[in-house]
C-alpha cells in the first residue's frame, strides 16, 4: 500500500491557480476547478474550446514560460511534453509553489481528486495516483448517491 494522502479542503475562491496544458486532462481539471471560484489561468500552445468556454478562466495561448506563474497558490501541469512538465515542476519547487504533474505521480506535491458535489457537500476521491479506474467508479457511485434522495 502506498502512503495515504490526507484530504484537505481549502477555500480557493478568488485564489490564483495556474494550469499548464490545454488538452483533455487539462480540460477536466479546469472544469473541476471552475466550480470552486478560482482565478484560473491556463497556459498552452493550443487550448481546447471546452476550456475557453468556462467562465472566469484566463487563457494564454502561448508556450510555457516561468514568468507566467505570478502569485499562484498552486500549479497543475498536464501537457503531453515531458520537458515542459519537468520544467514546470522544477520552477514551482524552486519557488515553493505546490505542484501536481498529471504525467508523473512521483513529482506531485498533492493529488488532484475526482470530485462529487451536491450543494455544500463536496466529496473528493483519490487513490494516490494508482488506480484511476477505481476512482472513476467510486466517484460515479458517490455522484449517483448525492443525486438521489438522502
Amino acid at each position: 500500500m502506498t502512503r495515504r494522502k490526507f484530504p484537505l479542503y481549502i477555500d480557493l475562491d478568488g485564489k490564483p491557480v495556474v494550469l499548464v496544458g490545454g488538452g483533455t486532462i487539462a480540460a477536466r481539471r479546469a472544469k473541476t476547478l471552475s466550480q470552486f471560484g478560482v482565478d484560473l489561468t491556463v497556459i498552452a500552445s493550443t487550448i481546447d474550446d471546452s476550456i475557453r468556454a468556462l467562465p472566469g478562466v484566463t487563457c494564454l495561448e502561448q508556450p510555457w514560460d516561468p514568468s507566467l506563474l505570478g502569485q499562484a497558490v498552486f500549479v497543475l501541469t498536464a501537457t503531453d511534453c515531458e520537458a515542459v512538465n519537468a520544467s514546470v515542476v522544477e520552477t514551482c519547487r524552486s519557488r515553493g509553489i505546490p505542484v501536481n504533474d498529471a504525467s508523473n505521480q512521483t513529482r506531485c506535491d498533492f493529488q488532484f481528486p475526482a470530485v462529487a458535489i451536491r450543494g455544500d457537500v463536496v466529496v473528493g476521491v483519490n487513490a494516490g495516483g494508482t488506480d484511476h479506474s477505481l476512482v472513476r467508479r467510486v466517484a460515479a457511485a458517490i455522484r449517483t448517491l448525492l443525486e438521489g434522495e438522502l
